[in-house]
């Protein structure tokens, strides 16, 4: 009888052990279908199975049924396996089951610990581990402790822990070591330290590798006047190992240093050299030659990558490059005419095209496109990422959309100083006072620090209310309170204030007791009052002394020229007038703006717009209106005649 329920208990393990190793086989079957066992190497399988295949949902889903039937069952082989799905939480409670199986101290376990810890930036768990296991522990140990740290940026005890393992003297340090040392302080941007652990590397015999390589020239645009020569050597160095032609990550670092140093003829160099080229290496020379201000250049090599076909194409990268080169060279018109094109290749942008493009937008006031953008921005659902809800503040404040702007601030879910920022400008150019001083009440109860740009916008609004006191408030509570040094932005916007309140006198007295010499904003604000509230001997008296200081601009001398004017002294007028001329100072011309068709035309007092289509046709309907404006004024004229 016993020997028929042995053979009967293994036929039925058996069985299960066939139909979990047929899920293995026949794909995603749902795990409340899988048979309880008593054995756990067919659950190991499955649970490599899905790990294999990317699927660490499922390999979750099972190890949690797997303990659900059995508590005991998972083995000193299936705790490492669901450790390499887990994620941070999980990885926590998978601990406390190996210390409730007592085999966290197992090998396998207690590695595949370390590293889930290390992978989630929980250091502090990982150093707790990693001192709980035996003595001798391995280079790969050491290696993945000093990875913890690299990925919570805290390059000063990776270094703790280099220097351990080196005095401890049970592993030496290997080319990962050294690589996971140097990218511990790369990430924190301490880039000549990773040039001098490089250099350190070399001397201890150590041969390094491609990817220690890749992080030292990702450190060289930032090594100050040696940058060059720096990067240069480490170009030699890696030549001579023969990681540069064998390793395409290479190449795509040496492409981006010598990009960010300037030199696109070297940067060219490599690229023409590589035997391989993939989406990285053309994305990297077309974003070198933006950072360049070689803007066409980046757009050949666009165009050159489109004619090119096959796997390698351009992508958003490639795009956003481009048209962020366009953007912060002033040529927003061509930005926006490139994120057109790239909608047509329907890619869908990220956060930072979508930010380059509100900005672009907020430059040519086409507040039109930049609807369009923040619906884009809502279909891809990320209008309430910080970097596009700034974005979106700052282009409709500028474009006079106050109410959506705050519609769009309201809407976030978290808001940092640029936010804030933001608003508080939006509500000051416009002159909205009791708002901004609203929005930074709320900035003091939500515990934001503000910085000298925060005080810049809340002091524009006052000046633009003529809040004298409230400005005055503020500008000491700048000083005292959040021990910001008042900058030129700061004293202009006093300046301002008084001017525009008409305490002309002691706005001038403000200006002579700044701790720097004023410049022609300063003085710029001054002359506006004066002209605001037509005081000519002040205006006098005030470009006497800009006059003195060096920084008399067209701008100022126009303004004190309409200011005589205005005031009927006609010989004075004429006179600054010659002096401007005989100084070469030349008035820049107006422009304005006209949106038509998601297309911005500007128009520059005395030109036409190059771009835009039948110009004559536009004259001609002026011309009719002029003169149709001429023919009834006549005809008021002529009434008023009649009737008198």
């Amino acid at each position: 009888m016993r020997r028929f329920l042995r053979a009967t208990d293994s036929r039925r393990c058996h069985l299960q052990r066939r139909r979990l190793l047929s899920v293995v086989a026949g794909g995603d079957q749902p795990i409340r279908d899988l048979p309880p066992t008593t054995c756990a190497v067919p659950w190991n399988r499955l649970l490599r199975a899905h790990i294999c295949r990317s699927r660490p949902d499922l390999a979750l889903a099972l190890y949690r049924r797997m303990r659900a039937l059995s508590p005991t069952l998972p083995n000193s082989y299936t705790l490492p396996l669901a450790l390499r799905a887990a994620t941070s939480p999980i990885a926590s409670a998978i601990h406390a089951h190996a210390l409730h199986l007592g085999l966290h101290a197992h090998p396998d376990v207690a590695g595949q610990l370390l590293a889930a810890y290390a992978r989630h930036g929980r250091a502090d768990e990982a150093h707790h581990v990693f001192d709980a296991m035996p003595s001798k522990r391995a280079t790969m140990s050491w290696n993945t402790l000093i990875s913890a740290y690299s990925v919570c940026c805290d390059p000063n005890n990776a270094m703790a822990t280099f220097a351990r393992m080196a005095a401890a003297g049970e592993a030496l340090p290997d080319a990962v070591t050294w690589t996971t040392l140097l990218s511990a302080h790369a990430r924190c941007g301490k880039h000549p330290v990773v040039l001098e652990l490089f250099g350190d590397m070399h001397r201890s015999g150590c041969e390094g590798n491609a990817e220690s390589v890749a992080v030292a020239l990702s450190a060289c645009p930032y090594a100050g006047d040696l940058a060059l020569a720096k990067g240069r050597a480490i170009h030699g160095y890696g030549v001579a190992k023969g990681v540069v032609r064998g390793y395409l990550f290479v190449t795509n670092s040496l492409v981006c240093m010598y990009g960010k140093l300037g030199k696109m003829d070297d940067a060219r160099e490599v690229f023409r050299e590589a035997g391989e080229r993939n989406t990285v290496t053309w994305n990297a020379l077309i974003t070198s030659y933006a950072a360049a201000g070689m803007c066409d250049e980046a757009l050949n090599v666009l165009v050159r990558m489109e004619q090119r076909g096959g796997m390698v194409a351009p992508n958003v990268m490639s795009w956003s490059a481009v048209i962020g080169g366009f953007a912060s060279s002033g040529d927003n018109e061509r930005a926006l005419e490139l994120f057109r094109r790239m909608q047509q290749q329907w890619l869908s942008p990220n956060v930072v095209t979508l930010a380059t493009v509100l900005s672009a937008c907020t430059e040519q006031l086409a507040v039109r496109l930049g609807r369009e953008v923040h619906a884009d921005a809502i279909r891809s659902m990320v209008d309430r990422h910080s970097l596009v809800a700034n974005g979106l503040i700052n282009m409709y404040a500028k474009c006079g959309r106050v109410a959506d702007a705050r519609t769009v601030f309201d809407g976030m879910k978290s808001r940092d100083l640029v936010s804030w920022n933001s608003m508080l400008a939006g509500y000051g150019m416009h002159g909205l006072c009791d708002d901004a001083l609203a929005v930074f009440t709320d900035m003091a109860e939500a515990k934001v620090d503000p910085d000298g740009v925060t005080f810049v916008a809340v002091l524009s609004a006052c000046s633009h209310a003529g809040r004298v006191s409230e400005g005055r408030r503020l500008f000491d509570q700048m000083i005292l309170e959040h021990k910001i040094s008042p900058s030129m932005e700061h004293y202009t916007c006093m300046v301002d204030l008084l001017g525009r309140a008409g305490l002309l006198k002691e706005a001038s007295e403000f200006i002579e007791t700044m701790p720097m010499g004023a410049d022609l904003c300063v003085w710029g604000a001054l002359l506006n009052s004066c002209r605001i509230h037509g005081d000519a001997a002040m205006a006098e008296a005030t470009i006497a002394k800009a006059l003195q200081a060096g920084v008399v601009t067209t701008g100022n001398h126009t303004l004190i020229t309409n200011l005589y004017a205005a005031c009927g002294m006609w010989d004075d007028s004429k006179r600054v007038r010659v002096m401007t001329r005989e100084a070469g100072l030349r008035k820049n011309p107006g422009q304005s703006w006209v949106e038509v068709k998601n297309k911005v035309f500007a128009f520059m007092a005395g030109s036409v717009p190059p771009s835009m289509p039948r110009a004559e046709d536009v004259f001609r309907v002026l011309d009719d209106l002029y003169r149709e404006m001429d023919d009834q004024r006549r005809a008021i004229e002529e009434d008023h005649i009649v009737n008198v």
